[in-house]
């Protein structure tokens, strides 16, 4: 127990300096929520940009990003992002599959940033397709 608690009180310095290491990489989001508003059935795969800065003083990567549905595809970047640049995650909703519905779709993204986990959400309502009553003959007999 006393080599334990020793070795824990070694390490107890390396573990604060890691902690406070100033050069760390840090995402930040223009919009962590963007809204794709109403959208017709007829037109059902929606794109949208969401646009970060890196304002950490080390480079940024992202490692993985999940999405909640698999009615949303996304783009990111797999190079570094430099501190002070700006870069984007494309997030493709796509209701070709799914009912017309009011959704909202989460995006986890995983970095090696300050907060290693971060979400941005989608919303929007995909509407029915408009339907044209089919005109009315008269049959004479």
């Amino acid at each position: 127990m006393k080599k334990i608690a020793l070795l824990f009180f070694c390490m107890l310095p390396f573990i604060a300096a890691k902690a406070n290491d100033p050069k760390r990489a840090n995402i930040k989001f223009e919009k962590t929520t963007i809204d794709l508003g109403k959208f017709g059935e007829e037109n059902p795969i929606q794109k949208c940009a969401f646009v970060f800065t890196n304002t950490g003083e080390a480079d940024l990567y992202i490692n993985q990003i999940f999405t909640s549905c698999r009615c949303t595809g996304k783009e990111y970047p797999t190079h570094a992002i430099k501190p002070g640049a700006q870069d984007s995650i494309i997030v493709i909703f796509n209701g070709e599959k799914s009912a017309p519905r009011k959704f909202r779709t989460s995006v986890t993204i995983h970095s090696n940033a300050k907060s290693e986990m971060t979400k941005v959400y989608i919303k929007g309502e995909m509407t029915p397709r408009k339907v044209e009553p089919l005109p009315i003959i008269e049959v004479e007999e």
